[in-house]
């Protein structure tokens, strides 16, 4: 059965379909457009990622760091998640988690009350969720399986028959259209 790397899960959702819903954020986007919502998304693996304002420049990322990454030029970081749990402020974190498709659903689950009132349910965004369509066609059957409303939020760059066979699995695709260009 196919993971997929998730960077977020955002529960209690109205902006992202019909009704209360659990929105799971896929990383990697083939786009990478300059004014993305979501630009820890755009990468296809895991990343370290620092919010500048809850940092209190108290070092603790940079000694946990086996690497010696911050102040260290010619280093890169290996993503071992040190940094991130030595930060007292949650400044540093990490994007991206590894899900298979029962994990997560078990996640998305944890809200089907939520669902059930509302008439919501699970949408795919991302990045670009078609990037990972093995997951996402995946997750989109144990969804159907388990009576889940299903919305997939999509820029719509991919192949047409990849985009026609997730299409025929969720109940709504938001289209979001990027660019207009003659």
């Amino acid at each position: 059965m196919p993971d997929a790397l998730v960077f977020d899960i955002q529960r209690f959702s109205i902006q992202d379909g019909p009704g209360i819903r659990t929105t799971a954020f896929l990383k990697g986007c083939p786009l990478a457009c300059a004014w993305c919502h979501n630009p820890e998304s755009q990468q296809g693996e895991p990343q370290v990622i620092t919010l500048e304002h809850r940092c209190l420049r108290c070092g603790g990322c940079r000694d946990a760091c086996p690497g010696g990454i911050d102040g260290n030029p010619g280093k890169t970081c290996t993503t071992c998640g040190l940094c991130v749990e030595a930060c007292p402020t949650g400044a540093r974190q990490l994007a991206g988690r590894r899900y298979d498709v029962d994990e997560l659903i078990g996640e998305v689950l944890r809200d089907r009350f939520f669902f059930e009132e509302s008439g919501g349910g699970v949408t795919f965004s991302g990045g670009e969720p078609l990037f990972q369509r093995e997951f996402l066609l995946a997750a989109l059957e144990a969804a159907r399986a388990r009576d889940l409303h299903t919305a997939v939020d999509t820029c719509g760059f991919a192949p047409r028959p990849e985009l026609l066979a997730v299409a025929e699995r969720a109940d709504l695709i938001l289209y979001d259209l990027k660019l207009v260009d003659d």
